[in-house]
Order: structure tokens, then C-alpha cells, then sequence
């Protein structure tokens, strides 16, 4: 893919660069205003459905899997009104971000990418996980340019540890507490970017030639990515705007919607109590998962159901919506130990190209170093040199 990204900030000699990135969070907010942590373990003064914006810029060094990031510096988008909840009326910091999202989006040619991280991630981890896709997620252009997307990182307050397992549940809690806020933003993303002509509006019953048109590599468009019990939250966030809304009302908004080894039931996608009306929210719906993802063992141990959705895939393909296209990865899934075979959206270079073709507009069997499997919709990476 050629290369013709824009980002702003300068490479130093050194090889260190700044990323900027976007963010909401539902987090409440620390003491100092201009240092780390910035945003804590626990929800906003106004509740949890409540959330902030603004941007962040992130230092990068190193490439590959050896690249660091690092949160340097945070700004927040101040409200107008002291209580946001009334959304008719009150002048929002997330008006300021959708324009300056728009703007950049027209200037420079650039899709948009919400990222929902998962459990343990502190809201500092959540902005470099942003700075690490705007790098490794580029698109190919129709003007055959690679730009870097914009990302917006939505942190809700998983508290950064790892153990024990209280630490998951509660995670857990929180994750579904956040919901309404995921829903809240998603209400304003789509209203602003709906109006203003840059997402797709598409009647349910299109197909074929109308759906791979879509496909098509286009600037301005959505796209969502979930990682692991980020795909809770989103579940969560999915029913909040159905129960606001209706399921016949559900925009789609996003391109694509990759969930990233999901913390989620197999049968997620099959039931519209869970994600099942997650489709109608895209276009196409990517699932990627590992049978040998270690990370989502402690979701078997603490909710005794070893049934994941980041494990298999769906399980039950032809009860899924025919956007929802299955990608196993468990050739491709292997990093540092640490990681249990959980961080492969981010770190293998093999899932990281799999997913710009993605972005790229390819239709799935057209996807390099793919291996089609017994059902249409079901794919495997292949082996790295098979």
C-alpha cells in the first residue's frame, strides 16, 4: 500500500513522535488537570451515564511490536452548561469534538475510528492503545494514498489491574454500567455525522452489487473496534440504544465494526437481546478470534461459561446476520507471554494487514492470506509462510 499519511506533530531525531488522539470517557476526573492520571477508577460526579472529551497526544518510539507509547498530554473540552444531561439545550464539549472531527475528516481525506478498549486498561492505556491504531491501522485511499486514521478511544473505568478476580467482576460491573454513556455518544456521533452527509444510510433489505458499493474505499467513513470486554460494554451499549430508540431506528452508521477477541457468549451475535442487532449499527461486521486466546480463560473461570465469542467465533453462523464475517487467527495470535494470545489486533503484523485490506475495501475472499473455511463466512490467517 503507498504510503501518503498525515499526522500532526514532528519525528525528532531521535525517531520519537507525537500522536494526537481523541477520547470520551465516562471516568471521573482526577485533581490535576495537567498531569497524569488525569482520569481515574471510578465513574463521572454526575453518574455514569455522564462522560467528557477531548484529545490527547501520545509519544511513540521504536516500530513494530517494540514500539512504546506513552501519554504525554491531555485536553479537555469544557461543557458550557454544569449538567449535560439535557441534550436539547446544552452547548457539548462533544459538539466541538464531532466539528473538529469533521473538519480534519474533509481536510485530510481521513476515516474515523472509536475504539472501545477492555478490561484492565487505565485511561492513560487507552489513549496509547489510540495513538498504536492511528500508526498500525492505516487506509488505502481511493487516490491511492495510506492516511492514518483519526481515533477516538472511549475509556470507561476498568481499573488497571490484572488480579484478582474481583478486579474482573467488577470490571465487569462497570463495563455494563457504561453503557448508557457508550449509547449517549453514539447518539451524538451518528446525529452529527448523519446530518452532516458523511455515513451511509441504508435500507435493511440491500444486497449484493448495493452492498459491495458500500464496500468501496471511500474517505469519511466510521469505523468501531472493540477488544475483549470492551465487546460487554458494547453489548450493553447496543440495548440502551435500542430500548431509546427501537430496533427498526438504528442507524448505520459505521463502515465496519471489528470485534477484537471478544469477551462476549459465542452466541452473541444469534440473539437480539445480546449483540444480535449489532449489524444494523454497519455495514459488515468483523469477528476476530483464537481458540488459543489465554486471556479470556479467566471469563470461563469466573462466569463458568467457557464459551466465548473471541474463542470460536459465533457459534452458529447461519443464525447471524450475513454482514457478520468470522476470522480465526490462531496462526497468527503468538506475542509476548504476557499478553496470552490476546493482544493480536494490535501486535501481529499478519492481523494488523488482514485488517487495513479490511479498511481497504476488500470484500472478504478477497483478502490476501486468507483461507476460506467450510462456511461462506468463515476465514482463517494463514500460517506466516504457508
Amino acid at each position: 500500500m503507498a504510503n501518503g499519511s498525515k499526522s500532526r506533530g514532528k519525528r525528532s531525531a531521535s525517531g520519537k513522535r507525537k500522536v494526537e488522539v481523541y477520547f470520551a470517557t465516562n471516568r471521573n476526573k482526577s485533581e490535576s488537570d495537567d498531569k497524569a492520571p488525569w482520569y481515574g477508577e471510578r465513574f463521572h460526579a454526575d453518574g455514569s451515564e455522564s462522560y467528557r472529551v477531548g484529545r490527547a497526544f501520545v509519544t511513540a518510539k521504536g516500530a513494530g511490536e517494540k514500539t512504546t507509547y506513552v501519554a504525554e498530554t491531555v485536553e479537555t473540552f469544557q461543557e458550557t452548561v454544569a449538567d449535560d444531561r439535557d441534550d436539547s439545550s446544552a452547548t457539548l464539549g462533544s459538539a466541538k469534538l464531532f466539528k473538529d472531527l469533521k473538519a480534519r475528516m474533509h481536510a485530510e481525506g481521513r476515516d474515523l475510528i472509536v475504539l472501545i478498549h477492555g478490561y484492565a486498561s487505565e485511561f492513560s492505556a487507552a489513549l496509547e492503545r489510540a495513538a498504536e491504531l492511528t500508526e498500525k491501522y492505516q487506509v488505502l485511499c481511493k487516490d491511492g494514498k495510506t492516511r492514518q486514521p483519526l481515533v477516538v478511544a472511549f475509556s470507561w473505568p476498568a481499573n488497571g489491574r490484572m488480579a484478582p478476580f474481583v478486579s474482573y467482576i467488577s470490571d465487569r460491573q462497570d463495563a455494563a454500567k457504561s453503557g448508557q454513556a457508550i449509547a449517549r455518544f453514539f447518539f451524538r456521533l451518528c446525529d452529527f455525522f448523519l446530518k452532516e452527509g458523511l455515513a451511509h444510510r441504508v435500507a435493511r433489505e440491500q444486497k449484493d452489487r448495493a452492498a459491495e458499493a458500500l464496500h468501496a474505499p471511500c474517505p469519511n467513513r466510521l469505523h468501531l473496534v472493540a477488544h475483549s470486554m470492551g465487546n460487554w460494554a458494547l453489548r450493553n451499549a447496543v440495548q440502551a440504544i435500542v430500548e431509546q430508540r427501537g430496533a427498526d431506528r438504528l442507524p448505520a452508521v459505521f463502515d465496519n465494526v471489528f470485534l477484537m477477541a471478544a469477551d462476549e457468549d459465542e452466541d452473541a451475535l444469534q440473539d437480539g437481546l445480546k449483540l444480535g442487532l449489532l449489524p444494523r449499527l454497519g455495514n459488515a461486521v468483523q469477528v476476530y478470534h483464537s481458540k488459543d486466546d489465554q486471556a479470556l480463560v479467566i471469563s470461563d473461570v469466573t462466569k463458568l461459561n467457557p464459551d466465548r465469542l473471541g474463542h470460536n467465533g459465533p457459534s452458529d453462523m447461519d443464525r447471524t446476520d450475513e454482514k457478520v464475517v468470522a476470522i480465526d487467527c490462531r496462526h497468527v495470535d503468538r506475542t509476548n507471554i504476557a499478553h496470552a494470545n490476546h493482544q493480536y489486533y494490535r501486535l501481529r503484523p499478519e492481523v494488523i494487514a488482514d485488517v487495513r485490506f479490511v479498511l481497504a475495501g476488500r470484500r472478504p475472499e478477497e483478502v490476501p492470506d486468507r483461507e476460506q473455511l467450510a462456511h461462506v463466512r468463515r476465514y482463517l490467517i494463514k500460517k506466516p509462510g504457508g
